[in-house]
């Protein structure tokens, strides 16, 4: 077998078992969001509904990287939908934050939505949605008590995720678009979800123009502070 043929079967299995750990995990969450409305009706504690946002959290961080994983490998071998179309922005961003609503009442911590109700902007949601939720999701991990969104959509879109945490670390932001290379093993952090962005803001195009990130300290509440720009 040459190496090209054992690297395209590599790729074949390696996107095979994601899906199917998706698929596992999917049933699993289902089965959690059961166990989680029984529960609810006897009116658990505040340790047990902390502690059950934080189960559906992690459930949906390894879900959320499962998703980039199988995305950039259709990426790579040029099998991605992508499927732009002009999309409500409120109703896009509020639907991220009902997907995390439980982790943040568990952690106590405020979301706070600066979008124009009346504002559609072009771009592909199902893709979109993925960033949106593990910038969001890592926010909440790392805020103290307060997160504020905002968008806007002039000459093109920004979105923007603002936290109280402590912000990026320099390395991070130093990387300047090399986050792939940001796998730091003491805190876990692989880079995925900021690559991953990054390829996702960059499959948006108008003419000459090319969507990006930006990674920032300070911002409304002086801690992190990411953006997508999206032409």
């Amino acid at each position: 077998m040459t190496l090209k043929k054992q690297h395209d079967y590599f790729s074949l299995v390696l996107a095979s078992t994601v899906h199917d750990m998706k698929n596992s995990l999917a049933m699993l969450g289902q089965s959690l969001n059961h166990i989680l409305d029984e529960q609810s009706k006897n009116n658990p504690n505040a340790k047990t509904q902390k502690d059950v946002g934080i189960v559906q959290y992690e459930a949906n961080r390894v879900n959320n990287s499962l998703m980039q994983l199988l995305a950039l490998y259709k990426l790579e071998n040029e099998q991605l939908p992508f499927s732009p179309n002009y999309h409500n922005l409120f109703e896009f961003i509020e639907e991220q934050t009902i997907i995390l609503a439980q982790l943040l009442e568990a952690k106590n911590i405020s979301c706070e939505i600066n979008v124009d109700e009346s504002i559609d902007a072009f771009f592909d949601a199902n893709l979109l949605s993925i960033v949106v939720e593990n910038i969001l999701g890592n926010a909440i991990r790392y805020s103290k008590s307060k997160i504020i969104i905002n968008c806007k959509n002039d000459d093109h879109l920004v979105i923007q995720i603002n936290d109280d945490g402590f912000g990026y670390p320099d390395k991070m932001i130093d990387l300047e678009g090399g986050y792939i290379l940001g796998i730091n093993q003491s805190t876990g952090s692989t880079g995925l979800g900021l690559f991953f962005a990054e390829q996702i803001a960059s499959m948006h195009q108008n003419k000459s123009d090319t969507g990006y990130i930006v990674l920032k300290n300070g911002g409304e509440l002086n801690g992190g502070l990411f953006e997508i720009h999206i032409p």
